[in-house]
């Protein structure tokens, strides 16, 4: 039978010419044909080298003596929907997703519906595309819709990527897995992540990050070298600050955010301007420092060692 999901005039010109011959490609184990042609599949370099060695014209076995040597059947060990996504790729090779930043940053793409390829079917695509050497171009796109699932998938897109050495993507995906803690990931789905080393990466971070989170915390002051001091309040409003500060820092976790949690004492102190004014310096440089500490595995200072805290 031949398959429905691929135009049967979609890679076949109307032209003669050994370039455009049609033949037949087939799913070995669904039976499924895809009517082709040479000059669409070239792209592909599997096909390309097979062409080079038939360069006198097709030596594909013909099942059927009545087509002709230009209706030839190619045999092919891929299932009808392994095959309908590889002549789809080369046929309509995907768009990148759409980014909101080009400054060479880390990208944010935009995730809008339909504008990123869904990441259970992308790891067969890419097989396919490695398998049947599609452009890099085509590789790279897909690569990047890897990583544009790594804010609604992080753990399937790190497990995938440190699985497939994709080291920035899997850099990405570890920014989208500072919350929840590790710890408490249930067992069977903490270990899809293939390797110790990829996991040790992930635990650096987290408490790379707590490190330098509560080091920040403990050094900022409500009234940093007597700047902006309330001299009716300064006394109770350093101990307000105090006893937060330090109880939250036996609470740090990785994605603590540590400004909106101090300036939760914005209610206490709200009935004093000099003091509402300090508190608001103090959250904004807790917030500013904050937002400078490290994100992603590839940022983690080689020489940190989870025995420095």
């Amino acid at each position: 039978m031949t398959s429905e999901n691929i135009s049967s005039t979609s890679y076949a010109e109307s032209s003669g010419s050994l370039l455009d011959a049609k033949f037949h490609v087939r799913s070995l184990p669904d039976g499924t044909e895809f009517q082709v042609s040479r000059h669409a599949i070239e792209t592909c370099e599997v096909f390309r080298n097979m062409f080079a060695c038939c360069d006198h014209g097709f030596e594909l076995v013909d099942d059927n003596e009545e087509s002709g040597p230009q209706e030839a059947v190619l045999d092919l060990d891929e299932t009808e929907h392994a095959l309908a996504t590889l002549f789809r790729l080369i046929q309509q090779p995907p768009d990148p997703p759409p980014m909101e930043n080009s400054d060479g940053t880390r990208p944010r793409f935009k995730l809008d519906a339909g504008s990123v390829i869904p990441f259970p079917v992308l790891p067969s695509m890419i097989q396919l595309a490695d398998k049947y050497g599609l452009s890099e171009t085509i590789i790279c796109s897909l690569h990047l819709h890897v990583q544009a699932n790594a804010a609604t998938n992080p753990l399937l897109v790190y497990a995938y990527a440190t699985t497939h050495n994709l080291p920035k993507i899997a850099a990405e995906a570890s920014a989208h897995l500072l919350h929840p803690p590790l710890s408490s990931y249930p067992k069977e789905d903490i270990q899809i992540i293939p390797t110790v080393t990829a996991y040790h990466e992930l635990l650096r971070l987290h408490e790379y990050r707590k490190y330098r989170l509560r080091d920040i915390l403990l050094n900022e002051d409500i009234f940093p070298h007597g700047y902006g001091t309330c001299p009716v309040h300064k006394q109770w409003a350093t101990q307000l600050w105090e006893q937060k500060r330090v109880y939250l820092a036996t609470q740090i976790e990785a994605a603590t955010d540590i400004a909106g949690e101090m300036g939760g004492l914005a209610g206490q102190l709200s009935s004093c301007l000099l003091c509402g004014k300090a508190l608001t310096a103090a959250v904004e440089m807790l917030q500013y420092k904050c937002q400078k500490v490290e994100r992603t595995v590839d940022y983690v200072p080689q020489d940190y060692w989870l025995g420095a805290i």
